[in-house]
């Protein structure tokens, strides 16, 4: 069988040689799929490959690139066990995502997958975590379903148009002693510079953002004059209805160009958090998790996410343009770990979730430390023992949940 790559948005091919060359396509830049020559006839195909899949039948490539993602999958550690005895004299690189881990974490995280092979030997997904089989235009995934108690909230429309217009260094052009100065002569807020001789312009364009609660527009406009971390961009949120937010979290099989594995999405519904968690019976449900997430998003729909800039939301679409799926995710979008690292920098060794967690008082019963996800769900692979699938959909859970409180926790942060 030859092998060849292809382009699903131009239908053109390249050999393995062009493909080492350059994984996208040099006409367009999409992302290249696995594809063959000679596919053997969906009706070889065996029962497993395609249970739960008959949306994929008439796209025989997707079905491929899934089985090589799958084919590919080794045991290669990104990350570092680090020795107790180390902690004082080297202490590790801290980046934003999980990639070390303590050396009792690590013993502590193989004991618990021991045990958990053992407890749920023989037993079913369904058994196991209460959910359901949903169907897409992509295929099909295993969708769990939830509800928390939660004080989420968010500072009041009129709390945060009061702070977005208090600071007149929104306005380009205005510096710390041009404020000063302007205030000393009674330019208080940003409404008032609408009658200012130089200014006037500027701070109309602002205040009609404000006012009309342009939320994309007036987050792209403070990001060119704030830090991503400044506190007024927090209280943006406040110009956003509570069901418009949506929290997102990934758990993947490595930190660049491999399958997303569970993807958790939570909505805040009064006094409730509404969950939702779209997990892979195998890699072949990548291509329906990713669409489960991507059609519950509205454009209005405003992201929170922890390192979500930078990993979640960039990783979302890579992997959607690897199944030549098409959707821009260009949302208004609050990192928490922005804030979070603002917030509690001198408070805090490092701004790691469990960290924070801990001075929050969060306690998790049963869980894997994040860098060891991939090992756990290899392990349910490779044994069809979805035992540690238990902890990583808890672990996913519990992060939406802590992100959910850790972005209201964060008002109380800001000494403004």
């Amino acid at each position: 069988m030859t092998v060849q790559y292809l382009c699903k948005k131009c239908s053109k091919t390249y050999s393995r040689r062009e493909y080492a060359n350059n994984r996208s396509c040099p006409e367009c830049g999409m992302f290249l799929l696995l594809n063959y020559t000679k596919t053997k006839p969906i009706s070889s195909i065996s029962h497993d490959e395609v249970t739960g899949h008959k949306h994929l039948k008439e796209k025989p490539s997707l079905i491929y690139a899934a089985q090589s993602l799958r084919n590919k999958i080794g045991r290669i550690k990104e990350y570092q066990v680090v020795s107790e005895t180390e902690k004082e004299t080297t202490p590790p690189t801290l980046p934003a995502f999980e990639s070390w881990l303590w050396s009792t974490e690590y013993e502590e995280a193989l004991k618990l997958q021991k045990t958990l092979l053992q407890r749920y030997k023989g037993k079913t997904l369904e058994q196991v975590m209460l959910g359901e089989v949903a169907s897409n235009e992509q295929g099909q995934c295993y969708t769990i379903s939830g509800t928390c108690s939660s004080a989420f909230k968010q500072a009041t429309y009129e709390q945060s148009r009061q702070m977005l217009i208090s600071d007149l260094k929104v306005i380009p052009g205005i510096g710390p002693i041009n404020e000063q100065i302007l205030k000393q002569n009674g330019y208080s807020t940003v409404e008032d510079l609408k009658k200012h001789p130089r200014w006037k312009n500027q701070a109309c364009d602002y205040m009609d953002m404000v006012d009309r609660k342009e939320v994309a527009s007036t987050q792209k406009w403070l990001w060119h004059r704030l830090p991503k971390a400044h506190p007024l961009l927090h209280y943006l949120a406040g110009f956003i209805q509570e069901q418009d937010f949506a929290i997102i979290d990934i758990e993947t099989l490595g930190l660049s160009e491999r399958p997303i594995i569970l993807i958790g999405l939570a909505k805040p519904v009064g006094d409730k958090i509404c969950t939702s968690q779209f997990l892979l019976r195998d890699i072949q449900d990548e291509p329906s998790a990713i669409w489960a997430l991507v059609s519950q998003l509205k454009p209005s729909t405003a992201l929170i996410t922890f390192n979500g800039r930078s990993f979640d939301i960039p990783y979302i679409r890579q992997r959607l343009a690897y199944y030549g799926l098409d959707a821009s995710l260009d949302n208004p979008h609050f990192d928490v770990l922005h804030f979070t690292r603002r917030a509690f920098k001198n408070k805090l060794p490092d701004c790691r979730l469990g960290t924070v967690e801990r001075y929050m008082g969060v306690k998790r019963d049963v869980d894997v430390p994040g860098a060891l996800v991939p090992t756990f769900y290899e392990t349910y692979l490779n044994t069809k023992n979805v035992g540690p699938l238990v902890p990583i959909v808890e672990h996913n859970k519990q992060d939406l949940l802590t992100l959910a409180n850790l972005f209201c926790k964060l008002y109380e942060e800001w000494k403004l």
